[in-house]
């Protein structure tokens, strides 16, 4: 029985038969006054019908939507116009009916203001949202059309500048039933009818807030998919087919927020994305220059992708898939789409520092070629072609820098469907239709350009996919999974046994989550629930529910409490760049390193000199003055003088302000600038971060926490700290107060890891307490002081042998308490061996920090001494 299904609307306007359809579109659509509606009575799937319509109801319709935008998309979150930021995230109307979105004067859409700019169908910007249409280009374009001179400079219906002064002949300009906007109503009947009938009791019009935010696959659904889906709808169905709608449904923060948060990023990240912001899309007239419309809201998109992944940060291929999404969906939903394709779509480190998640496809995919067509891996073998070079960015920006747009939105159809494999599939589809022309050529030059210009010669999806078909009939996602972890493996195997691991291909993303404000009452309410829910009940961390858990979850729990420190401290030796020095990586477990981890830390190793590092610029103006810049290293002579100092930099010897540096602590290890914050911002990010949320959860595995939750891991680190020192406490103190009269400790290490341990507490205490820090900060403040110190895996120890304090902090089957306590003590000691120097006070928001100015001033008097009594230095 064929398909009966009717739609009503408020107007009724009804196609003639398929013959002249064509025709009718197209004088509608170039008369503004005439108005080609989504209402439509379906008779047969095949067949359509014309009636008759109501004249006066439909011109007086035409009359309020004249010149209307195209819809822009889902609503975006109920919140007040004061927060948008000038990114008109609240413009669009929210109960838009199923089958009203079509075309730029949708009846949903909202009217546009009296000077606005409207493109025509198939003309220059015809197919982007209302929210990215360039008014000053958009109104130079339609000026010259006017005039009937054909501009030096012309745009697609993408916004894609099209140069007509380098082609000989002028191509006519393109029919508007070819551009993506001209849908063919069959299709649009097909999805309709398709969401009408899988949403169940809703009552009245059928609306797009009521469809479900993601949809279940089925083999109805993959068919509609491949045959493409109607423009104006992949506005509404590409959230929902990727799952980023319910992602935005299910976050603890707003996208709002997060760009709020965001604009704190890591300044490294912020100047790398500014940098390529105009190089992502330059021939895109919404991309061009920095004015350009699309500028802002590429640049707070991948600002907060960096801030919500801080692990992964910013990769360039983001850019190119963030920018492509703007022209087609709103800003918040792009964002949304974007945390769908890292969590989601694409393997977990795609988009890490190594990119090895998409250095395991491209060896899948070369086994692939290898498989499914064997005559031109041959060929790619004989010419040692390297597949990855040609392909990796392929895979890395979903396709979107090198595929045509009109193309381009129908893989991205398949690919918010079925995933990566998608990519795959494609690949090897556009290779099987060039297969006989590579296998033929003879030249690797040759080879190398055909596979490199391949995608951008795709202009036919249909036969795109028919050859995908043939040459990937067989792969499926089971098939693709056991490749990528065979490979995954090689990888790692390459990678010096582990040595230079990094994150499980498969582990999952850790998002940064929002925290209230630390001086409201809802920060007390909020520690309670995160310590006293989250990690009793959630965690299995506190003591009445790992009573209840079973042996083998506590297992895997502890298990992969260690992997994730293992892991980050492997993150903080890659950054070193520990190869091809005496790092050892391999933790060593010998009863003799633990015996002499003690001696080896006290038998420091006295330099002939000491070093400093400029904190500002100092200009030389004089022959015995000793000019250098920030970060330089200088070496120094003498210290004599309280204010002057003699030091020798690149051959060269003078004076210089002693407060212009900064002396080095190079007692037992020789600076690096990988472990100054100050240089580089990613040691912070690696030991603040991964390193103390590995920590952490060492540290609440087995915490005793109380019922009102005001107990933190920093009070039993406080009570271990006097317990060690109070035993000899005056003989303690004394030594304290002579290191810091008399810098006894700068030559040398006086100070045992107990006595560092209790200086540095109370220094926290003291510095932190008056800057109302929490007590997550102090925590990792003292992390980094154990790490400048070299200290920290002797510390550990110390918490794990004060059994008369831990025992009333900790269950017995905490980390602390139980003998695996070793194994976590000799994974830190790898850390020792970096030399670190981190701020201690670098999350201290009210910390007072000295400017190039004031340290200036400061030593203005002194300059002015010296050149009066010229001192004989």
């Amino acid at each position: 029985m064929s398909l009966k299904y009717v739609i009503s609307s408020k107007m009724s306007l009804f196609f003639m038969l398929q013959d002249i359809r064509d025709e009718i579109v197209q004088n509608l659509w170039s008369d503004r006054k005439s108005f080609l509606s989504p209402s439509y009575t379906l008779v047969d799937e095949e067949e359509l019908c014309f009636c008759e319509c109501d004249c006066d109801d439909l011109d007086r319709d035409i009359e309020e939507l004249d010149g209307a935008p195209m819809v822009a998309g889902d609503s975006s979150d109920d919140e007040t116009d004061d927060e948008d930021n000038g990114t008109q995230w609240g413009r669009v109307k929210k109960d838009i009916i199923v089958g009203e979105e079509e075309g730029l004067y949708s009846p949903s859409a909202a009217p546009p203001s009296p000077t606005q700019h409207v493109p025509v169908l198939g003309g220059p910007f015809s197919a982007l949202i209302s929210s990215m249409w360039p008014q000053e280009t958009l109104g130079q374009c339609q000026q010259t059309e006017d005039s009937g001179v054909h501009p030096e400079c012309e745009y697609d219906e993408f916004g894609s500048r099209i140069d007509r002064s380098q082609e000989e002949d002028t191509e006519e300009d393109p029919d508007p039933l070819t551009c993506v906007a001209s849908e063919d109503p069959t299709a649009r009947f097909k999805w309709i009818a398709y969401i009408e009938s899988i949403q169940k009791g809703v009552v009245g019009d059928l609306t797009w807030d009521k469809v479900d935010r993601s949809l279940e696959r089925t083999d109805k659904l993959k068919e509609l998919v491949y045959n493409g889906i109607p423009h104006s709808m992949r506005v509404h169905l590409w959230p929902r087919l990727s799952g980023a709608l319910k992602k935005k449904h299910e976050s603890e923060i707003s996208y709002r927020k997060i760009v709020k948060k965001s604009e704190d990023e890591d300044s490294l990240i912020l100047s790398q994305i500014e940098k390529d912001l105009c190089r992502t899309m330059p021939s895109n007239a919404c991309f061009q220059d920095l004015n350009s419309i699309g500028i802002g809201k590429l640049k707070r998109i991948l600002l907060s992708v960096a801030w919500l992944y801080p692990d992964i940060g910013y990769c360039q291929g983001m850019g190119m898939i963030a920018a492509s999404l703007l022209l087609f969906v709103e800003e918040e939903t792009t964002f949304w789409i974007m945390v769908a394709i890292i969590e989601d779509l694409l393997p977990s480190s795609y988009f890490s520092s190594t990119l090895i998640g998409v250095q395991v496809d491209q060896r899948v995919l070369r086994q692939l070629i290898a498989n499914y067509m064997p005559s031109l891996d041959d060929a790619m073998k004989e010419h040692d072609i390297e597949i990855s070079l040609i392909t990796l960015h392929w895979f890395l920006t979903a396709m979107a820098s090198v595929l045509q747009h009109k193309v381009l939105l129908r893989v991205w159809d398949i690919f918010f469907y079925e995933g990566s494999i998608a990519l795959f599939k494609l690949t090897l589809g556009m290779m099987k239709y060039k297969e006989k022309a590579l296998s033929s050529l003879e030249n690797s030059a040759q080879i190398f350009n055909l596979l490199s210009d391949l995608p951008g010669e795709i202009t036919d999806v249909e036969l795109l996919l028919e050859y995908s078909e043939k040459a990937s009939a067989s792969l499926t996602n089971i098939i693709l999974e056991t490749h990528r972890k065979k490979h995954y493996a090689f990888l790692l195997a390459e990678a010096n046994n582990r040595q230079d691991a990094i994150n499980n291909n498969n582990q999952e993303i850790l998002r940064r989550t929002a925290r209230p404000s630390k001086r409201t009452w809802v920060n007390t309410m909020y520690n309670i629930g995160q310590h006293v829910y989250l990690n009793n009940l959630l965690c299995g961390t506190g003591r009445s529910n790992m009573m209840h858990l079973p042996m083998k979850a506590k297992n895997v729990s502890q298990t992969e409490t260690i992997i994730e420190l293992r892991e980050s401290i492997l993150l903080i030796a890659r950054h070193f760049d520990f190869r091809g020095t005496k790092t050892e990586l391999l933790p060593d477990y010998s009863r003799d390193a633990n015996a002499n981890d003690y001696d080896n830390f006290m038998n420091s190793v006295k330099l002939k000199h000491r070093r400093a590092k400029a904190l500002i610029d100092f200009e030389r103006h004089e022959d015995d003055e000793l000019g250098f810049r920030k970060n330089d290293l200088i070496t120094i002579v003498s210290q004599k003088d309280e204010h002057c100092w003699i030091g020798e930099l690149n051959g060269l010897r003078g004076w210089f302000p002693a407060k212009f540096v900064q002396i080095l602590d190079e007692r037992s290890k020789e600076y690096s600038s990988a472990g100054d914050d100050t240089v580089t911002e990613t040691i912070c990010d690696l030991v603040r971060g991964r390193l103390y949320h590995a920590m952490k959860r060492i540290f609440d595995h087995g915490f005793r926490h109380s019922v009102f939750g005001n107990k933190h891991p920093w009070h039993f680190v406080e009570a271990a700290s006097k317990e060690e020192v109070i035993k000899d406490y005056q003989s303690v103190y004394s030594r304290l107060v002579l290191c810091k009269t008399f810098k006894l400790d700068e030559d040398g290490k006086v100070l045992g890891p107990e006595e560092l341990l209790y200086r540095a507490v109370q220094a926290i205490n003291s510095s932190h307490d008056e800057a109302k820090a929490d007590l997550d900060v102090k925590l990792r403040s003292l992390i980094c002081y154990g790490l400048n110190e070299q200290v920290l895996h002797l510390w550990f120890e110390l918490f794990c042998l004060v059994k008369d304090i831990n025992q009333n902090w900790y269950d017995e089957a905490s980390f602390i308490r139980s003998p695996g306590w070793i194994q976590i003590k000799c994974e830190l000691r790898i850390l020792s061996q970096f030399s670190f120097n981190l701020s201690i006070d670098s999350e201290l928001e009210e910390a007072p920090k000295k400017t190039a100015v004031n340290m200036k001033g400061d030593v203005q008097d002194m300059l002015v001494k010296h050149h009066l009594f010229s001192w004989d230095l």
